[in-house]
């Protein structure tokens, strides 16, 4: 049995209060319960700091989850209601792009817009994976759902978010699936350009030229 004196301030005492409850005031096992989750920690996550840091990175993505969201989930089956029934196709573009976090990264960079886009999805819990990649040096968005509208609901809100970087990209080739939707980006030279090959493609109120099984829609050069 190896003792030692500890010096301990006022606000460490504090923070072991709930530990000195448990074991009724008992200092020596409250520092046994400390020194085992120490070992555990260290033992599972290599280090107390990478386990902060773990721990600050989740608590970021919950913050930025409720701030943007708000931290509301609906049934599956009242969402596809909705969309169903909304009066407009198109949501506000700024409460869409707002769902992104990172609004400027570089679009061309492809592993982070991947990254981006599927962390989003994570968070929404849409049932929904994109894979994003690059044809002929256009930016390739490939979306598969069990759900065709909130298939179409998504490759709108990804859209308005490429069309709205600062490098905008429009929409040059856009196929529809019964399980999935197919785009085609190249870069536009401004972003009303961009907003132009969105309302094409997806038709005068968002919903027309996307809805037909096969169908393909190529965007004339402006």
């Amino acid at each position: 049995m190896l003792r030692k004196n500890v010096s301990i301030s006022d606000t460490h005492l504090k923070m072991l209060d709930p530990l000195l409850k448990k074991h009724q005031g008992n200092l020596s096992a409250a520092m046994r319960d400390i020194i085992d989750f120490t070992g555990f920690v260290t033992e599972n996550m290599g280090s107390l700091e990478t386990a902060k840091d773990l721990f600050k990175e989740k608590n970021h993505a919950m913050e930025q989850t409720r701030n943007r969201i708000y931290g509301i989930t609906i049934p599956l089956t009242m969402f596809r209601w909705l969309l169903s029934n909304r009066k407009s196709s198109l949501p506000p573009i700024n409460e869409a792009i707002q769902l992104f976090s990172q609004q400027n990264i570089n679009s061309y960079d492809i592993n982070t817009l991947n990254k981006v886009i599927n962390e989003e999805i994570s968070f929404l819990n849409w049932p929904i994976s994109v894979n994003i990649g690059s044809e002929n040096g256009q930016i390739s968005i490939q979306i598969t759902g069990i759900d065709p509208e909130i298939n179409s609901f998504y490759a709108k809100l990804i859209t308005m978010y490429l069309s709205n970087n600062k490098s905008p990209q429009k929409i040059s080739k856009l196929l529809n699936y019964p399980a999935s939707i197919y785009m085609l980006f190249g870069s536009a030279s401004t972003q009303e350009e961009a907003l132009k090959s969105m309302y094409e493609a997806f038709g005068e109120n968002g919903r027309d030229k996307i809805s037909g099984e096969n169908d393909m829609v190529l965007i004339a050069s402006s």
